[in-house]
């Protein structure tokens, strides 16, 4: 599995709160961008990366969506792909109009801790909020040499390995596309990178 969209696979209440929350962490970050952050990447940038754990917002706001990037179906969901999961990184990506957001080809791994090792699997689990089109800026993975688009509707979750090189261009309409980003991995790899990740172990919980 290099890429994968599951279709329909996050539940509606889920959806819901995720397209209200990343509205509101990206209004929380707006006016801190380029400022130091304690964990992460260690600044504030167009994005929110650790967003589950982000200093701007209310415990009971992080504790929430960790609660989504924790949760039993997502759990049922990367357990397919890596069977024994760690936690390494959530983010909260809003395209806008307003915001050059545009990705440039790049593969996941090649910007963690350990780029090159290829006993290393990350898979990206991209919780789609807004249906992906060719002028909010979907996403793109390069297959075989070649650039092939995706077209992920709302509560879909594409899958990309961490080192499938993938893009995506900037929202030309006015309303924004937002995804929810959970990122695992087959080892412990957060813990002394940059500021700080998550490294735990990923299991089921009991809540």
């Amino acid at each position: 599995m290099k890429y994968k969209v599951i279709e329909q696979a996050v539940p509606s209440d889920v959806v819901k709160y995720l397209q209200y929350y990343t509205n509101e962490a990206m209004c929380k970050t707006k006016n801190h961008q380029g400022s130091v952050r304690e964990n992460g990447s260690g600044v504030y940038w167009g994005g929110i990366c650790m967003a589950s754990s982000l200093p701007l917002a209310t415990d009971e706001e992080n504790k929430k969506l960790f609660n989504i990037y924790t949760s039993n179906f997502m759990y049922n969901i990367i357990t397919e792909y890596i069977k024994e999961p760690y936690l390494f990184n959530d983010q909260i990506v809003v395209k806008d109009k307003n915001v050059n957001m545009t990705f440039n080809p790049h593969c996941d791994n090649d910007l963690g801790p350990f780029p090159g090792d290829k006993s290393l699997l990350t898979i990206n689990c991209m919780i789609v909020l807004d249906d992906f089109t060719d002028k909010n800026g979907t996403i793109e993975v390069l297959d075989n040499d070649k650039w092939i688009k995706l077209y992920p509707k709302t509560g879909d979750i594409v899958l990309i390995e961490g080192n499938v090189f993938h893009r995506s261009s900037p929202n030309t309409t006015d309303i924004p596309r937002r995804a929810y980003l959970c990122i695992y991995s087959n080892k412990s790899i957060g813990k002394d990178f940059k500021s700080g990740f998550y490294y735990q172990k990923f299991t089921k919980q009991i809540r």
